[in-house]
């Protein structure tokens, strides 16, 4: 999946959100939730093999599928590969959806006639869904252009998905700093992705959900309380930096979660487990000290952030 940060270069004030912070304490469950290790979120870079064996020596649960290490696997290393994560009772998340949509048509033909030649590949690796954000603004295309843009490839995407028995994760982006970066505004909320979800109308097709966006959105808890356990496709959890409101948040500067305390991630953990969400949790921080750190610290870092927070 293309980095956001990559694409995108071609104590702070309450408001009226509920996922603001409130005098809570973090979970003390673990309320079936499975920690994830991404590694592209935080600056990790392994193979398929090292990314199990950090999971299994850090304690994950899930780990994000390593697309481009996967498809070359011969029939026996993947029959090893799966039978090692199921000793170790680890499942794969989802995986960053491998295609350019944003862009020019060509562009998309490239990354979708790659998701058909592979699908097979993808799917007996019983890698569950892929997920992919959405830019909130374009260049060129008005909101209704850029709407239908979306609505016409990424239908295209569920469909070969469902055949697969594959789901699709939307995910929104928040930050309203982002919004003067292009000429014109897309959709940046849960209300709007709704409506590109119910436009797409593919029972496959749901939401990724980050606590970080949720809180730049400044999106309340009956804005969000439409979603059931089937449209939630995974769930990521992130912390908000110090000194700025949700509307000065910066989408490339985050902190893991529970560093700061800005966002009440008991609160948005709780909401989550209240529709019935029962899967993978993982962190997508976007700090530059994390991609720093040496190997096993960052992944103590990680891991730790996540089970300060019950996972």
């Amino acid at each position: 999946m293309p980095n956001r940060r990559e694409f995108i270069n071609s104590i702070a004030i309450v408001g009226t959100s509920p996922f603001f912070i409130k005098p809570s304490e973090f979970l003390d469950s673990n309320k079936g939730f499975m920690a994830s290790l991404n590694p592209g979120a935080i600056g990790l870079r392994c193979s398929a093999h090292q990314l199990l064996d950090y999971a299994i020596e850090y304690k994950f649960s899930a780990i994000s599928p390593l697309l481009g290490d996967l498809i070359k696997f011969k029939e026996d290393e993947r029959k090893a590969y799966l039978s090692k994560m199921e000793s170790n009772r680890i499942e794969f998340d989802s995986g960053g959806l491998p295609i350019e949509f944003r862009t020019s048509e060509s562009k998309f033909q490239e990354g979708f006639q790659f998701l058909k030649k592979h699908i097979k590949t993808i799917s007996s690796f019983k890698i569950p869904s892929f997920v992919t954000w959405i830019m909130p603004t374009h260049k060129s295309l008005t909101y209704n252009q850029n709407f239908e843009q979306h609505h016409k490839r990424l239908s295209k995407v569920a469909n070969i998905l469902e055949q697969a028995g594959l789901r699709l994760g939307l995910e929104y982006v928040g930050p309203k700093t982002l919004m003067v970066r292009d000429k014109y505004p897309f959709l940046h909320t849960i209300g709007g992705l709704r409506e590109l979800v119910n436009t797409i109308g593919k029972k496959n097709v749901g939401y990724l959900l980050d606590s970080f966006h949720t809180y730049c959105a400044e999106d309340k808890r009956e804005d969000m309380k439409f979603l059931i356990a089937d449209d939630i496709v995974s769930v990521q959890l992130n912390d908000a930096v110090v000194g700025r409101n949700p509307a000065d948040q910066i989408d490339q500067e985050r902190e893991l979660p529970g560093d700061t305390g800005i966002i009440d991630l008991k609160y948005f953990l709780d909401f989550i487990h209240s529709k019935g969400y029962r899967g993978s949790v993982s962190v997508e921080p976007f700090n530059r000290s994390i991609n720093l750190m040496e190997t096993s610290a960052k992944l103590r870092r990680v891991r730790s952030s996540l089970l300060k927070n019950g996972i």
